[in-house]
């Protein structure tokens, strides 16, 4: 049975427990830096890809032609070259190499490994690394979920959120 965006429905004995917090504490799920080759922490992974200074431009020479080629937008391609060295980025838009992406409606397993890994490490901005433990998501597509179905439903209170009159989410900051 799947889960449709928007819904508003919350399960039956929903604890809104997942917490926000401004970074997850977490990093990679443990089983993808294993599979993937990627260091065990932020600093480590920048390091190792060269370090340098952060800058969320993206330098467009920095991207290979066979991306470009692809018809993916410039950030999509940028973050495809990111996997070990800043893989928030890379899974913000990407499934792990080789791995389909899932797209529609979430199903319950999906929904139910959403909310474990929002106990576990809570929800924050980096989406791609939460998006790491859900293996067919990405960073997007969990922002999205949490803002169209877990918090309306009840499943999350997270005070960088408002809820309009028609139910939706509305961030706020915080």
């Amino acid at each position: 049975m799947g889960r449709e965006g928007g819904n508003g429905r919350a399960r039956a004995g929903a604890d809104p427990d997942p917490h926000s917090s401004p970074s997850p504490p977490s990093w990679v799920a443990p089983d993808v830096c294993a599979q993937y080759g990627i260091e065990a922490t932020a600093d480590a992974a920048w390091e190792a890809g060269g370090g340098g200074a952060f800058s969320v431009r993206i330098d467009k020479s920095q991207i290979p032609a066979s991306l470009k080629a692809r018809g993916w937008s410039d950030a999509r391609a940028f973050a495809a070259t990111q996997l070990r060295k800043n893989p928030n980025a890379y899974f913000y838009r990407h499934v792990v190499p080789g791995g389909a992406q899932a797209t529609g409606e979430w199903t319950d397993g999906e929904h139910a490994t959403f909310l474990r890994v929002a106990r576990a490490h809570g929800v924050g901005d980096k989406w791609g690394l939460f998006a790491s433990h859900l293996p067919q998501r990405v960073g997007y597509q969990c922002s999205a979920y949490y803002r169209e179905v877990v918090i309306p439903a009840g499943e999350a209170v997270d005070a960088r959120f408002r809820m309009t009159r028609g139910g939706k989410a509305v961030w706020v900051g915080g």
